[in-house]
């Protein structure tokens, strides 16, 4: 987008008086826009600890047990598919919890660019 198409899209906030400049037009709204992501990966983070009552680092150790239990011979074949599609649903919240943990310090790193 050219710097003459931003001037159009933020001008109206700046004639409403809502900012002062387009400059702090386009740094207030970019605030925001972070802001919002940062508030979206940290309720996805909190609702993943909340589901499973601990910490991601402490689920990916409980991961690791799953995953040693349905290798143990003790399982029965009907346990082992059970606990197999149970470990399943578990790894994809894993990797939704990774990446949002990975998006959020995106996010933050970006919002303390802006910021500077």
């Amino acid at each position: 987008m050219k710097a003459s198409q931003v001037d159009k899209v933020v001008e109206p906030f700046v004639q409403r008086g809502l900012f002062e400049t387009t400059e702090s037009a386009v740094r207030g709204l970019a605030q925001n826009y972070i802001l919002r992501q940062i508030a979206r990966y940290q309720e996805t983070i909190d609702n993943l600890e909340r589901k499973y009552g601990m910490d991601y680092d402490q689920f990916n150790q409980y991961l690791k047990q799953r995953a040693a239990l349905l290798q143990s011979t003790g399982v029965s074949p009907e346990q082992r598919q059970s606990l197999n599609q149970a470990v399943m649903l578990e790894e994809e919240d894993a990797l939704e919890w990774k990446i949002a943990r990975e998006m959020l310090q995106s996010w933050l790193g970006l919002k303390g660019e802006v910021e500077s």
